[in-house]
């Protein structure tokens, strides 16, 4: 709503105001106020009453915008949600605010309202000067009058300074956000000795009774649910088509009327090398890649292979295993200055360096294609069966009534697809549980899934399933009922699971007495210690895994001293030794210092409106005076 007049809004409280103004009805500026009796009064915050009419106004708009992201939403699942009573809290939220806002003296001046307004581009002519005639009328196209809209414009900016006074206080300084931006951004090292869970493998005895125990203890992990087959018929426009009924002239036609359908855009067929290189990065980051480009370049004039060249250089994640290769892409496609060079080379051309936001490239093209249109022999097929299926469509409904005269007097499906003259025959689906659906139809609702899922055994179904451009009709084949596999069906699996289960306890008694002598300031006679890559405190270490325990106790542990215990990964267990912290450099503070003060003060300031608009709700005095009309 209103999306013209979002342009350059980015406030919260012009945020809140789109949420509140809306074109799907009529507010007259300066109407009539409702009589604040019980009839008429949703609730009252701090004797302050939110009116019915607002409040159905909220409801309905908010209800429309959840139903255009989720069609699906029932009337059930709005009255579990408490979809009316949220909206209330919403609109109870921003009275409070605006109480406080009185009492503390925020208020939002002519002025300051008339300057925030000319600032909108929707209002502004061609020379970006507020134009009163595009304000007057993009508020009409959007059935607004100026007092209804300047109100609620500004009753958001009060809103918007009354987070801004709030939010203030929890605003860090530059110290403080360095604190943060070192801790978050250190990275350690350790050296680990692991004890692989195959080490111990051969020592494990999985005993028929210790098997037998196991599946015993975890039958449910073993359960097969319910499961049903059914055949079925399609009935759709793509498989009631008949192709034999259209001629060559009908598609010549339909190929002359509808040519642009089959244009072909300009394409080339290309491959890159990349060498990473930020837009602003310094002459000396920029002469380093340069020097990659140009050592390419001279590969290539050596008369290696483009993707050769490519495989060796490109710091493109994806290029060093194709070779840069990019196949075919048109206008519109890629950045562009990486556009206008691939579409300025001849076949089999080489540009010279190429800089875009993401570094230096080297392009070459292997193919071109020009604009043009797709000949009609290519087509030919493709145009018959879109006519086909466009008299097929036609024909749809005449075609299923006669399908479900034949099932209710219990035609077998494969005598109802004969006599309708469906081009594909009756399917079978594999075996599915109640609560998946057939994989042959994964467009099948939940609904529609438990419906063929529930019907009897040989029964047909009486009322067609619609499905995308058409409708289904199934029959029951099987119902298998729910079961359990077999101990012998999944004896090796269990085997398998007893041997790592078992072999695991041996690695972690293993490692831990190996850490009593390391923690006496003892070594180890035959262990081999590895070194990590630098890792963050979020616990995912190259070569190992995730171990968030480990990761914290890395940054804790003194350098050279072994970590307190044995930590548990998927091929075993580790004893770490703390090696090193290292924080981030002050050059990368200086480039990413103002991203992180924003963003942490953005933080702050909305953890400490949050807590402050929550003392506020925890005190405020708010009465639902008419109960009933939050009932979905």
């Amino acid at each position: 709503m209103l999306d013209i007049l979002r342009q350059g809004a980015q406030s919260w409280g012009i945020k809140i105001l789109f949420g509140i103004i809306i074109a799907v009805f009529v507010l007259a500026f300066g109407m009539n106020r409702v009589q604040n009796d019980q009839t008429t009064v949703v609730a009252t915050v701090n004797d302050s009453p939110i009116l019915f009419r607002p409040f159905q106004e909220r409801v309905q708009r908010s209800l429309e915008l959840a139903r255009s992201q989720n069609p699906n939403l029932t009337a059930e699942i709005l009255a579990q949600m408490g979809f009316k009573r949220q909206i209330l809290e919403q609109m109870v939220i921003e009275e409070l605010m605006m109480q406080q806002a009185a009492k503390l003296g925020l208020t939002v001046s002519k002025e300051e309202l008339a300057k925030e307004i000319h600032l909108i581009p929707a209002f502004q002519n061609e020379s970006n000067v507020f134009d009163p005639g595009a304000y007057q009328n993009v508020l009409r196209a959007n059935n607004l009058t100026p007092g209804k809209f300047e109100s609620e414009y500004m009753r958001g900016m009060t809103m918007d300074k009354l987070r801004t006074y709030v939010g203030l206080p929890g605003r860090l300084g530059e110290d403080q956000a360095r604190d943060f931006y070192i801790y978050g951004r250190s990275t350690a090292v350790i050296s680990y000795v692991m004890y692989p869970w195959e080490r111990y493998q051969d020592q494990v005895n999985a005993t028929e009774e210790r098997i037998n125990e196991y599946y015993e203890a975890r039958k449910a992990n073993y359960a097969v649910p319910a499961r049903a087959k059914i055949a079925y018929l399609l009935l759709t426009p793509a498989t009631l088509a008949d192709l034999s009924l259209v001629s060559p002239e009908e598609t010549e036609k339909y190929y002359a009327e509808n040519k642009e359908q089959f244009k072909i855009e300009e394409q080339v067929r290309a491959r890159h090398l990349l060498v990473r290189v930020d837009e602003n990065a310094d002459d000396a980051a920029v002469k380093k890649a340069m020097q990659t480009i140009e050592a390419a370049q001279k590969d290539l004039a050596a008369g290696k292979s483009f993707a050769e060249v490519a495989a060796k250089y490109t710091e493109d994640p994806s290029g060093t295993q194709t070779g840069g290769e990019l196949g075919w892409f048109g206008r519109g496609r890629m950045v562009k200055p990486f556009e206008d060079a691939a579409f300025a080379l001849e076949k089999g051309a080489v540009s010279e360096p190429v800089r875009t936001q993401f570094g230096f490239h080297l392009i070459s093209v292997e193919d071109v294609k020009p604009a043009g249109y797709q000949d009609f022999e290519s087509v030919a097929t493709d145009i018959a069966n879109i006519i086909a299926e466009d008299r097929a469509a036609e024909t749809l409904q005449d075609r299923l009534d006669q399908a479900l005269e034949m099932v209710l007097v219990d035609e077998p499906l494969d005598a109802v697809a004969k006599a309708i003259g469906l081009k594909l025959e009756v399917r079978e689906s594999g075996y599915f549980a109640k609560n998946q659906g057939p994989k042959e139809l994964p467009g099948l609702s939940p609904e529609n899934a438990q419906t063929l899922f529930d019907l009897p055994l040989d029964i047909t179904t009486q009322s067609p399933l619609p499905i995308a451009d058409g409708y289904l009709l199934a029959t029951k084949l099987e119902q298998v009922a729910e079961s359990v596999k077999p101990l012998e069906a999944v004896k090796t699996e269990i085997v398998a699971a007893i041997t790592r289960e078992e072999a695991l306890k041996m690695a972690k008694t293993a490692a831990e007495k190996d850490l009593e002598t390391l923690l006496k300031g003892e070594s180890l006679a035959d262990a081999t210690l590895k070194e990590t890559e630098p890792f963050g405190r979020q616990g995912s270490i190259s070569g190992l895994g995730m171990n968030q325990l480990l990761a914290s106790k890395a940054f804790e542990t003194e350098a050279g001293s072994w970590l307190p215990e044995a930590y548990a990964f998927p091929e075993g267990y580790v004893l770490a030794r703390a090696d090193k912290v290292t924080p981030p450099a002050e050059e990368e503070w200086a480039a990413e210092k103002e991203l992180w003060l924003t963003s942490l003060n953005e933080r702050a300031e909305e953890q400490t409106v949050q807590a402050f608009v929550a003392d506020l709700r925890a005190k405020a005095d708010v009465r639902i005076t008419n109960p009933a009309l939050l009932e979905n």
